[in-house]
């Protein structure tokens, strides 16, 4: 009996947890933005990531509404989606199993072989529109999910559609990454967050808009050999911080595998066609950067002069356009 008027209530029950996250939202952003760590960065996203939350919430009426009206419906919302589903599953038993048995063994065989997405890809050529700010872009093709010196920070960015590019700004990482392979022969480069299939806004970034973004996470040293942690204890890495020196406890950043992979990505967006338009990578960490050998003969590319509202030290933002 109790467990019917579980089944019963569950929908309410689910409902009403998700609408208390919903006006929580606020209450989190100010307790993070409170603590010094984040607290100087997150002060200005946190509204607006907060707004693009709660507005998904109600997806995809939330952005043709205001945030008033957002707050009255949320919980019928939500409960009458809860409702719908109960239903449709009610009536559809036992297919839901087998569509769950399908759907989790195609998450194992992708998770064994990501890269078997790359084979849904049209052949159209990318299209980038407007600028890495506010742009979009038309064909993106999906990232290599790993190749033999590199991997992306997560199956989960993966499979959400958070790594897609121009397909000839891919062509340039996987160039600069076959370059890498000779000169830092023992590292595994991490590739970092890049935009979605049709560009446009990507939260929490600003930019990453056209496809002609990419993060790349900073090469890490422990005891003086190569190192990764890129997890969600800390945000996939990018939740690491060092300071001014390149150092986090025993864990610091290898600034000249840094500056080889930059300089290999040089070298190959010349060849393609395209150039370096900025690097964003502290002010204070660029100076360690650019006194290691190799870093002597990049200093002549667009590093971003002042610190940005993220400190960007776990990992290099490059945005890159094609020569004209």
């Amino acid at each position: 009996m109790k467990l019917q008027t579980l089944k019963r209530t569950l929908p309410f029950i689910i409902a009403l947890f998700l609408t208390m996250f919903y006006f929580a939202l606020p209450i989190i952003a100010d307790w993070i933005v409170s603590i010094p760590k984040y607290s100087r960065y997150a002060g200005s996203d946190a509204p607006r990531i907060v707004s693009y939350l709660q507005t998904g919430f109600v997806y995809p009426f939330g952005k043709y509404i205001s945030s008033t009206v957002r707050h009255i419906v949320v919980f019928p919302y939500i409960l009458s989606i809860l409702l719908l589903l109960k239903y449709i599953l009610k009536k559809t038993q036992p297919i839901p199993k087998y569509l769950l048995f399908i759907v989790l063994g195609g998450l194992f065989f992708i998770w064994l072989f990501p890269n078997t997405l790359l084979w849904f890809e049209n052949s159209h050529p990318s299209i980038s529109k407007g600028s890495v700010g506010k742009g979009s872009i038309i064909n993106a093709k999906r990232m290599n999910f790993r190749g033999k010196n590199f991997t992306t920070l997560s199956f989960p960015h993966y499979i959400l559609g958070r790594t897609f590019v121009n397909d000839q700004l891919r062509t340039v990482l996987l160039e600069a990454y076959e370059t890498c392979e000779k000169t830092s022969p023992t590292i595994t480069f991490v590739v970092g967050e890049i935009g979605l299939k049709n560009g446009g806004h990507f939260p929490p970034h600003r930019t990453h808009r056209n496809g002609m973004s990419v993060d790349l996470m900073t090469p890490l040293l422990k005891n003086n050999k190569p190192y990764r942690t890129h997890w969600i204890g800390n945000l996939w890495g990018y939740a690491l911080d060092f300071d001014n020196k390149g150092n986090n406890g025993k864990i610091s950043i290898d600034f000249e595998t840094t500056a080889k992979h930059i300089k290999a990505l040089e070298i190959a967006a010349k060849a393609n066609g395209i150039r370096i338009k900025k690097i964003i990578f502290h002010p204070a960490l660029r100076k360690k950067l650019l006194q290691t050998p190799t870093g002597k003969t990049i200093r002549h590319l667009p590093f971003s002069r002042n610190p940005v509202v993220i400190r960007h030290d776990d990992h290099y933002h490059i945005d890159f356009e094609f020569i004209k």
